[in-house]
């Protein structure tokens, strides 16, 4: 049975096998990863394209299946692109925040469960906020930057909370930028807006779209591959 391992973004590495008795595609997500079983008359392009329109499925079972974890405790180190989380365990009268030079602060009192869900997505929530107001600042600057820098032309850009994408770009080339980017490495955040900003020329990922990205930054396939340390959704 033919079995090819492809790396699909955003949903990671996918294990594809043609089987001689399978009727049709069929996606399995699983822990241990995604595989997808197909006809052996299948090509493993159209399989591949299948996937494309499954991912946000697919991202969504992931995530349940790590829903179970706590996310954030007072050991967990989580930065932004202007803020550092604290969380700190006392004898505080409720759970609460406080923003402020450069920290996300959350007091957690003595006798709460921070695995909570409640908890977790209080914590969750408050980022989200933090990032989406770091975000309508800092990115639509950057991409402003970016694109005078490397006389690429875009018409508007939006700021989202995406849960399968880092960044897009339209038809109209309209670019969407999500903003948990803020939580990235800046020399990533700029190849992801260096990346949408090349679609604005290369609609596709031909050869001429990876030279052009090549033109204005170092070696895109290495960052491509390091973006693989991250995942949006999960986070």
């Amino acid at each position: 049975m033919p079995v090819k391992n492809i790396h699909i973004d955003p949903v990671g590495d996918v294990l594809f096998s043609k089987n001689n008795r399978s009727t049709r595609i069929r996606i399995t997500v699983k822990s241990s990863g995604v595989s997808v079983t197909l006809p052996s008359s299948v090509p493993y392009r159209e399989a591949i394209r299948f996937v494309e329109t499954k991912a946000d499925w697919i991202l969504q079972q992931q995530s349940k299946m790590e829903s179970g974890l706590p996310l954030f405790s007072p050991d967990t180190e989580f930065t932004t692109k202007f803020h550092r989380l604290k969380i700190t365990k006392g004898n505080f009268p409720k759970v609460y925040n406080r923003i402020g030079n450069g920290i996300i602060q959350f007091f957690i009192p003595e006798k709460f469960d921070i695995n909570h869900p409640s908890i977790q997505e209080y914590i969750k929530k408050t980022l989200v906020e933090v990032m989406r107001q770091e975000a309508k600042v800092y990115l639509p600057k950057r991409l402003d930057e970016l694109a005078k820098k490397y006389g690429m032309n875009y018409k508007q850009v939006f700021v989202k909370n995406a849960q399968t994408r880092w960044g897009s770009c339209s038809s109209e080339d309209n670019i969407n930028l999500n903003l948990h980017l803020m939580r990235l490495p800046d020399h990533l955040a700029d190849y992801v807006i260096l990346h949408e900003l090349a679609h604005t020329v290369e609609k596709n990922h031909s050869p001429r779209f990876w030279k052009l990205l090549g033109r204005m930054t170092d070696n895109p396939q290495k960052l491509r591959k390091e973006m693989r340390q991250y995942r949006v959704s999960g986070w």
